[in-house]
């Protein structure tokens, strides 16, 4: 029972980092490859994070018996910026799901060559079957998902590394940030940029998350985000060509063949579908504990409020949405450790 549990939280910790962004190649290109080899050696570093900080926190909500992300903010915060920071989360949730949604039917129209409807409906009768059975349908479909994820998003940048021929990895690559120069900073910034959703996810799973196994599922999942990301940075920097595109990973797949580039888009699909799981069950959550209304009308009326504006475009969204959890991600940071060792001292 404690390795299945281990594995689930691990495989949940994957699902809320491993977004769209990251399967894509667009932030590991962004935030790593951009500075060349050492990019790499910044996915290392943010790996070592990610399992740190992974396990600070589910340490954290067992010492304090939490059960909702709210409660975990007014820990780290303070009543009144917790309140804040509950409100801004709550509305970025949202915004993230609907993110999810939207790229699922731009997917679908764009590369599968169906409606752009099509894509959302599935998307969203797939979410919704997850959200029925609450904190155990979260860590079944990520349990699920994650693994068809990790062999072929590993296969295929793997196979695209060692079977086709390609330019030498470069040192330096892509336009310098104006406001990050540094590999190293730029490690930390995308482990604060991502942890905020996965505090949020742990928060919400409650009790579940605070059984044995729990925080070596949390180290554990680091790893396993570190191993996907260099594998993916590894292939990007392989193949110059594909800096600057919107989905960079489709186009290194698509040196392998028709299949491989389908099969990728099969993995983007999957990886939305888990990063809509995980933000819309903290939402459902959140409504549910102000008591106004029950788990099955919170999760109907989520889906209701998100279908209306789902065919927003993804890309505005994104580009909107990403760069706040970063800043609250930045917030978090410092409190998590800092009260994380002072439990232990």
């Amino acid at each position: 029972m404690q390795w299945k549990t281990t594995f689930q939280i691990a495989a949940t910790y994957v699902g809320a980092v491993m977004g769209a962004g990251f399967a894509s190649g667009q932030e590991i290109q962004q935030f790593f490859v951009r500075f060349g080899r050492w990019g790499l050696t910044g996915i290392v570093v943010s790996a070592l994070l990610f399992s740190f900080l992974g396990w600070g926190i589910l340490d954290l909500q067992e010492r304090w018996r939490i059960t909702s992300y709210p409660e975990f903010f007014d820990h780290l915060l303070g009543r009144k910026f917790g309140q804040w920071a509950d409100a801004l989360v709550s509305v970025l949730l949202f915004v993230g799901m609907l993110a999810m949604i939207s790229g699922s039917g731009a997917l679908f129209y764009e590369y599968f060559g169906f409606s752009r409807w099509l894509g959302i409906f599935l998307t969203c009768s797939v979410i919704a079957l997850a959200l029925w059975f609450r904190g155990e349908g979260v860590l079944w479909i990520n349990s699920a998902l994650i693994p068809i994820k990790f062999i072929f998003c590993l296969g295929i940048a793997t196979a695209a590394i060692f079977l086709v021929n390609s330019q030498d990895i470069v040192g330096s690559v892509g336009e310098p940030s104006p406001i990050v120069k540094h590999w190293a900073i730029s490690a930390v910034l995308y482990v604060s940029f991502n942890l905020t959703l996965a505090m949020v996810i742990f928060a919400s799973l409650g009790r579940v998350v605070q059984r044995p196994g729990a925080r070596l599922g949390a180290v554990l999942g680091g790893l396993a985000l570190g191993v996907f990301a260099f594998v993916i940075g590894a292939a990007l920097l392989q193949f110059p060509d594909s800096f600057g595109l919107e989905i960079p990973m489709v186009a290194v797949a698509g040196k392998l063949g028709d299949w491989p580039a389908f099969l990728y888009v099969v993995v983007l699909w999957m990886a939305m579908i888990t990063a809509a799981i995980g933000n819309g069950f903290s939402l459902v959550i959140r409504v549910v504990d102000t008591g106004k209304l029950s788990y099955s009308n919170a999760t109907i009326l989520l889906l209701l409020l998100l279908l209306p504006v789902a065919g927003v475009k993804f890309s505005k969204i994104v580009q909107l949405v990403y760069p706040l959890f970063g800043y609250l991600g930045l917030v978090f940071l410092p409190t998590i450790i800092y009260y994380w060792r002072k439990s232990r001292a």
